[in-house]
């Protein structure tokens, strides 16, 4: 077997989670102050969307964004855009309230430490509390805005009833999730060359990149950040190019999914694509375009991501498989429908972001940059119990029926062949 070429990078643990230095703990710690300034209702803040927010696709179409919805934890609800209100713009009708904050806030927590979510944007703000607020303020309000609850919500069945031909984009493979690095950050494949402009309505599109986005936070083990994107550009052609895609994958890592792109590679780029680079370039923040990294042929991949990660089609790696697009099985949501137990296990993960809270609380009045082992065993129950919430909060993805993100554990497997 040929040697491997494969370069593993060190990755950086300045300011994340474990690796504080009393300074920056201490920053944090007045993160937690302001946050609950805003969630308690004794700090003023934007309370609305800028209309920005009505997202790309339905700027293109002239569409006004939905206002956001009013229910519960993980609610399935009307959603806003089946609402009489969705044909009002979003600068002019959403208002957030600091308790819509809050209930945003631990919606997007899932299995993660609160503080990992926090430190986040802390960082994508260079340790600048007044900026990082702003942004994760931000954040969650687009959150609601784009109803990213459903995407997790519904099954395959449902999206594709709400926005045709969303599983379309499944079967043909245009964007998935597939193995991860030996540091266990998964690996996101976009074949642009199946992608074509005017074969979907433009929310599909937008609403499927959002979706993978998200799947992709399931496929995160305990102790990963970031993901690898892999830009597939062979055979690209100028009919492959969706500026509101690219506008939209630019907006998400860099202002929605902070400091969570590790690497995002462009393979086989051919010449027609650097003409557009030089158009794409500028609308990068620097700190995300330092993480593109070009690759001529696979020999370039095979640095950057191992072999035996790789699929012997297309890639020229060594594992043994080929996307396919599971449907979705007779029965497997079934979960959703117990609401006895949903209720349960929605009231035992809300005593426990109380107890997280009440720990926090006293945590931020305590002086020295100390972290909170009571905070940290409060965050590890957090994750063990979401692992049993989210059977009856998520509809189950192809990643499940893969089985690969299943009971809160990801599990990538490998058929690897000798050269």
């Amino acid at each position: 077997m040929t040697t491997s070429t494969y370069v593993q990078p060190t990755l950086p643990t300045d300011g994340r989670l474990g690796h504080l230095t009393p300074e920056q703990t201490e920053k944090l710690k007045q993160f937690w102050v302001r946050l609950y300034d805003i969630f308690d209702g004794k700090t003023a803040f934007d309370q609305t969307a800028p209309s920005s927010f009505k997202g790309q696709a339905r700027e293109d179409e002239g569409e006004p964004a939905p206002a956001p919805e009013k229910k519960g934890w993980f609610g399935r609800g009307k959603s806003a855009s089946e609402s009489s209100t969705a044909s009002a713009p979003v600068a002019a009708t959403a208002r957030f309230s600091g308790n819509d904050i809050y209930q945003a806030f631990w919606k997007v927590t899932m299995m993660d430490h609160p503080d990992l979510i926090a430190l986040k944007f802390i960082r994508a703000r260079k340790w600048v509390l007044d900026d990082a607020i702003k942004m994760f303020l931000n954040a969650l309000k687009w959150r609601i805005v784009e109803r990213i609850d459903e995407l997790s919500e519904l099954s395959d069945v449902e999206l594709d009833k709400k926005y045709p031909k969303f599983i379309e984009q499944m079967k043909k493979g245009k964007g998935y999730l597939r193995g991860a690095d030996p540091l266990g950050r998964p690996l996101s494949v976009v074949n642009t060359r199946l992608h074509h402009k005017s074969d979907q309505p433009p929310e599909t599109i937008h609403r499927f990149t959002l979706y993978t986005m998200e799947c992709g936070r399931m496929c995160l083990p305990e102790g990963s950040e970031t993901v690898i994107v892999i830009f597939d550009l062979s055979n690209f052609g100028l009919d492959n190019m969706d500026w509101g895609f690219v506008r939209l994958f630019v907006q998400c890592f860099e202002s929605y999914y902070p400091e969570t792109l590790g690497v995002c590679v462009v393979h086989k780029a051919p010449f027609v694509f650097w003409g557009l680079w030089k158009l794409i370039q500028p609308l990068l923040d620097p700190v995300v375009a330092s993480k593109f990294v070009f690759t001529r042929t696979n020999a370039d991949l095979h640095k950057v991501v191992p072999r035996e990660r790789l699929p012997i089609v297309h890639y020229e790696g060594l594992d043994d498989w080929t996307y396919q697009y599971v449907p979705a099985r007779p029965g497997e949501n079934d979960h959703q429908k117990d609401l006895a137990k949903k209720q349960e296990l929605l009231n035992e993960r809300r005593a426990l972001e109380v107890e997280f809270d009440g720990l926090t609380r006293n945590w931020i009045k305590q002086s020295g940059g100390k972290s909170s082992p009571e905070r940290d065993a409060v965050a590890k129950k957090l994750r063990e119990q979401y692992s049993r919430l989210s059977p009856y909060v998520r509809a189950v993805s192809l990643y499940e029926r893969w089985g690969v993100a299943v009971n809160g554990q990801v599990n990538w497997t490998y058929n690897v062949k000798a050269e």
